[in-house]
């Protein structure tokens, strides 16, 4: 959502952005930016309320084209009265609910176009979800790339690296038992940067001790850009995992890791097969070995996988993606 507002308003498009979250936190972020966003932060049950209402009130005031909901939680209040075009992000996590399932359908049913972020996505959604009408969709994958950069750092730092959110779906354990696999039977030892932040940190740092990987394995601060650590990388990793609560519809770090000449070795799990090309290696989820076997390979073509890296990520420039999210009424 962020960078389909930035890259909008960058095309000339006046753009306006209703958003949960604190201002006071928030304030420096959107202080850079050049359009509006106005930040809800009540308690749960009101915010909603009071950010429809507020909706409702500025689409009287103002002539809007389209608006773009986040996901079909944003949508559930709007009725079908409003005539301005409605267009639904569709992640992956949110379509696992089956529980909501009646609430989702009556949502998603207001929509004049669903945008899956993957095919998988798209499949489980319809395998879910049976809509009530025929709702116009389409995939389009969310990785935005600004420019291609060739990485001129010939030492690098470290070997791997996974730029994602701290979670249990990421995979970051399989990384760990793979780096300790090639220690002690192969007598390789890989340096990995882990960037990013959220509730699995605690356990990481324990299995990191638990391995002996201290002098290995790196958690860099979320001060430090994501483009210092794709540049000072050889491989992105990102071995995800499928649980009954929680899937990766996508895999945008993938793509931006491309963007610097990073090949990947990811799973075959979710819709993160669609994140790459032949710029990277699909292992099956949940396999340590056959993520050992990966890592060893895709080293000894190293440069011909990056080479495609750059290739793959072309496919991702802003403006190409912007027009797709843009171009549909």
């Amino acid at each position: 959502m962020t960078n389909i507002a930035q890259h909008a308003f960058s095309e000339r498009n006046k753009v306006t952005v209703l958003s949960d979250g604190s201002k006071l936190l928030s304030s420096d972020f959107d202080n850079k930016c050049k359009f509006d966003i106005y930040r809800f932060d009540q308690i749960k049950f009101l915010r909603k309320r009071i950010k429809f209402s507020f909706a409702q009130n500025f689409l009287k005031q103002n002539k809007i084209d389209i608006i773009f909901f986040d996901s079909w939680k944003s949508l559930e209040l709007f009725d079908y009265s409003t005539d301005t075009k409605k267009i639904c992000l569709v992640h992956g996590n949110e379509i696992l609910k089956l529980s909501d399932k009646n609430r989702i359908i009556n949502s998603l049913n207001k929509a004049d176009l669903l945008i899956f972020n993957s095919q998988f996505t798209k499949n489980k959604t319809i395998k879910n979800f049976k809509t009530s009408k025929k709702i116009n969709h389409k995939v389009i994958y969310p990785a935005f790339i600004k420019k291609i950069s060739k990485n001129k750092i010939n030492k690098k730092k470290y070997d791997l690296c996974t730029v994602a959110r701290l979670e249990y779906r990421k995979g970051h354990h399989l990384v760990f038992e793979a780096m300790s696999i090639l220690r002690d039977d192969y007598k390789i030892s890989l340096k990995y940067a882990i960037l990013g932040d959220g509730p699995e940190l605690s356990r990481l740092k324990d299995l990191v001790m638990k391995f002996s990987l201290q002098k290995q394995v790196d958690f860099i601060h979320h001060d430090i850009s994501s483009e210092k650590i794709y540049k000072n990388s050889s491989v992105h990793i990102m071995p995800t995992i499928s649980t009954p609560e929680s899937i990766e519809g996508f895999g945008i770090s993938n793509v931006e890791a491309a963007s610097f000449g990073l090949p990947c070795v990811i799973s075959n799990s979710g819709g993160t097969p669609e994140s790459i090309g032949d710029n990277g290696i699909i292992v099956k989820e949940n396999d340590p070995k056959k993520l050992v076997k990966s890592i060893i390979d895709i080293f000894k073509t190293y440069q011909s996988y990056s080479r495609k890296s750059y290739v793959f990520a072309k496919n991702f420039e802003s403006k190409k993606k912007i027009e797709e999210y843009l171009d549909n009424f």
